[in-house]
């Protein structure tokens, strides 16, 4: 199955702790999200997760990398840093992009190869083929900070191998409850 990009409705969101979403405020917004993103390896919500921020000028930026310890985070920033996409105009080029233009979350799913061009940006494929799973791209959640109606202002990317499965249980209501904490953190 070639790679595809859906349009993806998550749950009603899940309320995060109270205590959570005020120490979340306290921090700067750029902080908060990378916070976020690890207190979501902590439910197992994915592998990897890659924050994507729009900068005031509508550039695609890397805003932040966070993986499980069997990842190297390192290897995989240093990867997607080379990416031509960020700091470039937020375009549909990046997954990142399509989804904060449909103002909705992606879900990605497919087969891909080395050297295939298509729906995934180019780093990205170079770090789902180093994972050794014959080219199934497992399970990619794209979801918008913002984007449709409102301001765009980044996206979180959450990649699940295919051996883990696509979100369970009340991962995705949690997942969706820190989306908002965040997108309202990074608002203002």
């Amino acid at each position: 199955m070639p790679v595809n990009a859906i349009p993806f409705k998550m749950p009603a969101p899940v309320e995060i702790p109270a205590h959570l979403v005020a120490m979340l405020r306290q921090l700067p917004p750029e902080q908060a999200v990378q916070r976020g993103m690890e207190l979501l390896l902590q439910i197992e919500a994915a592998e990897i997760l890659i924050f994507d921020q729009v900068d005031p000028d509508g550039r695609l930026m890397l805003g932040g990398v966070a993986c499980a310890d069997a990842v190297d985070a390192a290897a995989v920033r240093q990867a997607l840093a080379a990416e031509a996409l960020y700091g470039q105009p937020l375009s549909d080029a990046s997954l990142a992009g399509r989804a904060l233009a449909q103002g909705n979350a992606l879900l990605v799913m497919g087969q891909t190869r080395a050297g295939e061009e298509g729906a995934l940006p180019p780093r990205l494929q170079e770090v789902l083929l180093q994972r050794g799973a014959g080219g199934n791209i497992g399970f990619i959640y794209v979801l918008p900070l913002g984007g449709g109606a409102e301001p765009a202002l980044g996206a979180l990317t959450l990649v699940r191998g295919a051996a883990a499965g696509p979100l369970n249980h009340e991962q995705p209501g949690l997942t969706e409850g820190m989306r908002q904490v965040l997108a309202g953190i990074l608002a203002g």
